[in-house]
């Protein structure tokens, strides 16, 4: 089970301004593969063509589906904005070619699906992750992302990641969003 985690609806979003030579715009149609070059070594994505985006996202709506292109407008990254069980806002697969990791784009990717969510009403985001994404976690963290304890395993799992990471604390929530408990790293 994926770890899950939520961003409060009163947080703030920052602004991240994007390294000069890149932008952010929607998907458009016909560029599935470039979804599976932003996206390659996430998600089980080992080829540039339109299979893995038709495995991964099938019907996804494209103009849900956002890029970070870089100066040829040639897309490097992507996120989504998805709305789950009667209106949950989520950010959805969020991953950025190996490549351009490190060029500091996931943050302005991340903040520009939080703002469509609450363009449309929304407020708050969740998020699904796995464990061994550890940089992912930690960039989430610094976004105000928190844990969500949705499985009897969460809290045991959370500490371990928090030790991986160095982070000594965070706030939790249940799955109802009520705050419990801070959790701690592990010793």
């Amino acid at each position: 089970m994926q770890l899950k985690m939520w961003r409060p609806a009163d947080m703030p979003i920052p602004e991240y301004p994007l390294a000069e030579g890149f932008s952010i715009r929607l998907m458009r149609e016909g560029e599935e593969a470039m979804w599976s070059y932003s996206c390659l070594g996430e998600f089980n994505v080992t080829e540039v063509t339109e299979a893995p985006f038709q495995r991964t996202m099938g019907d996804f709506p494209k103009d849900h589906i956002y890029f970070v292109c870089n100066k040829d407008d040639h897309p490097v990254a992507t996120a989504s904005c998805q709305v789950k069980n009667e209106g949950e806002p989520f950010l959805h697969y969020i991953a950025v070619n190996p490549d351009y990791r490190g060029c500091k784009l996931a943050k302005p990717l991340i903040a520009q699906i939080l703002k469509r969510h609450v363009e449309e009403g929304r407020n708050g985001c969740f998020l699904t992750t796995d464990d061994p994404r550890l940089p992912a976690i930690k960039t989430y963290l610094t976004m105000g992302y928190c844990p969500v304890l949705w499985s009897d395993d969460a809290r045991e799992r959370w500490e371990k990641a928090l030790a991986a990471l160095g982070i000594e604390r965070v706030t939790a929530y249940m799955p109802d969003l009520t705050q419990v408990e801070d959790i701690v790293a592990a010793k």
